[in-house]
């Protein structure tokens, strides 16, 4: 039996995608991926291989250290790119590479597209510089002996570039040589400094039509303010994650 959508299911659906049925056949093929089986698995190893550790600050404490909870986002996030078909994507943030996996497992299945993808990671366990990491970062972590992405299934990483630094570093140099792009997508420090800074770098790079996605935006009023000032509504893809298209 089928379930009634969401307000967020709704949205989507009427301001972006314009097809029901086309949410339901990416959900089918996300089902019979088996990429949630995996992550799933993952995810239980990565609680095991963390726990005794201590975070900044503390035990880590939330449900969201692997870089997301639940899939719902990931299903949205797999759609965007099924229907936008980017052959140039950029991400800032991979973490652990949850939302990562959704990204490359559509491109997959588009059968084109390459993922730029930019990452500082913060190792469990591991001492930083009270300055090395931003003042408002949460529990998400890489387990000790892991690198960024370590729960992306093989297969996908085929179409995926990764560079290590931050995007204040990273970004401008990667998307001069890159040109225009398709999608940016930001999930890395959710300062307002940095969310700007991501926002007004990658903007003029991404084409027209292209799309724009964020995570965390509830911290500050960073996207709220880029979006009002290029007269665009940000669509919500879940409580803190929205897009707008340019």
């Amino acid at each position: 039996m089928a379930t009634a959508p969401t307000d967020i299911e709704r949205e989507f659906v009427d301001s972006f995608l314009g097809d029901r049925e086309a949410l339901d056949g990416y959900r089918r093929e996300v089902d019979e991926s088996g990429l949630v089986e995996h992550l799933e698995r993952e995810t239980a190893w990565f609680w095991d291989a963390v726990k005794g550790e201590t975070a900044r600050g503390g035990r880590y404490n939330t449900g969201r250290v692997t870089g997301r909870d639940g899939y719902d986002e990931g299903l949205y996030l797999y759609s965007i790119v099924r229907a936008l078909k980017p052959d140039v994507a950029v991400e800032t943030g991979v973490c652990n590479g949850v939302s990562t996996a959704f990204l490359l497992l559509a491109l997959k299945e588009n059968g084109r597209g390459t993922l730029h993808s930019i990452d500082y990671p913060e190792i469990a366990g591991e001492d930083y510089a009270p300055d090395e990491l931003w003042e408002g970062k949460g529990g998400a972590v890489i387990p000790p002996g892991k690198e960024s992405g370590w729960m992306i299934p093989d297969e996908l990483k085929e179409g995926w570039d990764l560079r290590l630094g931050k995007s204040q570093d990273e970004l401008p140099p990667l998307l001069e040589g890159l040109g225009e792009i398709d999608l940016f997508m930001h999930d890395s420090e959710h300062s307002y400094e940095c969310m700007s800074f991501e926002f007004a770098t990658a903007y003029p790079a991404l084409r027209e039509g292209g799309v724009l996605i964020a995570d965390d935006i509830t911290e500050n009023a960073a996207m709220a303010e880029f979006a009002e000032a290029h007269g665009r509504a940000p669509i919500p893809i879940g409580a803190k994650m929205a897009f707008l298209v340019k």
